[in-house]
């Protein structure tokens, strides 16, 4: 069987409900959560559909090309407050990596102005941002520089491994 992308459709407005469903509380998670668990063990990716206008959840970013970063410091981000509209690391020269990075829905609007432009660059976004930067200083036990080593040709895999 291919791989699957799951999909949770929460996009309705509840009228018989009274309220949107998807932001109903079950057991202390939301009906879209309780579903995006469900297609979790059997997908290799859940998206979660909601209406224009409906509430959508912050999101985790992570590009494919970091392969040195691990659970436990995207964890140090989702912990790192929420103020601000991204949470993203830096490594040790003081690059932004704006593709390992919480992006908070209150960015939305900016970001969806910038598609409507053209404007693809993610970095042309961070100016109108209200950006936390997670440094080495604030996890002084990882090599933030290796982990956010981004890998580009195929013998810089090879080399990492």
């Amino acid at each position: 069987m291919p791989p699957l992308i799951g999909l949770v459709l929460a996009g309705g407005q509840g009228a018989r409900f009274g309220k949107p469903k998807g932001e109903v509380l079950f057991h202390g998670r939301t009906l879209a959560q309780c579903s995006a668990e469900v297609l979790w063990p059997l997908c290799t990716g859940v998206l979660v559909s909601i209406r224009a206008g409906g509430r959508n959840p912050d999101l985790l970013v992570l590009a494919c090309d970091y392969p040195l970063i691990d659970t436990a410091l995207l964890a140090h981000l989702t912990r790192a407050g929420t103020e601000g509209d991204m949470v993203m690391l830096t490594d040790n020269k003081g690059r932004d990596h704006p593709l390992a990075a919480v992006w908070r829905r209150s960015c939305l609007d900016r970001l969806s102005a910038a598609l409507a432009d053209k404007r693809y660059k993610v970095r042309g976004l961070l100016g109108e941002l209200d950006v936390i930067r997670i440094g080495p200083g604030e996890v002084p036990d990882r090599d933030l520089s290796r982990a956010l080593t981004n890998v580009n040709t195929e013998d810089q895999l090879r080399r990492m491994s």
